[in-house]
């Protein structure tokens, strides 16, 4: 019995294989990937164990499911590939706000207690001048004198690829 399925099998896909092929190959442009899958087709001819042999249309009506299933199967790598893409971006980006983050917490460490308080005042606070003043109990004019100062400060203790457009 086995021997007889195995010699219709052969025949089968004697007459039908460069068609079925050719079904496959006109609708994805990779030669080894069509053989592939109009041999996918023949192993379901096998595994389905159909009572007759199946026709040409039988074939084609499962080369066209086995290439859903390839169009499905390349749409979910592409959208895997974009989204892993997207991930090493954000990863990337924050791991290098990460660093920055930490350069800039070290080099505010560094600085004296009246330098740190204004520029942490002025830029994570977003105080105006005016409202560092009134915080700080002083003049608006020594505020912005004390801001320029530690901006300074901090400018001299910064690497070059902190500072940006706007000097901290």
């Amino acid at each position: 019995m086995l021997a007889t399925r195995e010699q219709e099998l052969i025949a089968l896909h004697a007459e039908h294989f460069s068609r079925i092929y050719q079904y496959i190959a006109y609708r994805i442009n990779d030669r080894e990937r069509a053989e592939e899958l109009a041999n996918d087709v023949f192993r379901i001819v096998w595994e389905k164990q159909p009572p007759e042999p199946p026709g040409l249309g039988w074939l084609i009506a499962t080369a066209r499911n086995v290439l859903g299933n390839e169009y499905k199967g390349r749409s979910r790598r592409d959208q895997l590939m974009q989204r892993l893409a997207e991930e090493a971006r954000i990863q990337a980006v924050t791991t290098n706000d990460d660093e920055q983050q930490a350069s800039v917490a070290e080099i505010l460490s560094k600085l004296k207690d009246r330098d740190r308080e204004i520029l942490m005042l002025s830029y994570w606070d977003d105080l105006t001048t005016a409202e560092l003043a009134e915080s700080l109990g002083c003049t608006p004019s020594a505020a912005a004198v004390r801001l320029h100062r530690a901006r300074k400060a901090f400018a001299k203790a910064a690497p070059q690829h902190l500072m940006t457009e706007r000097e901290v």
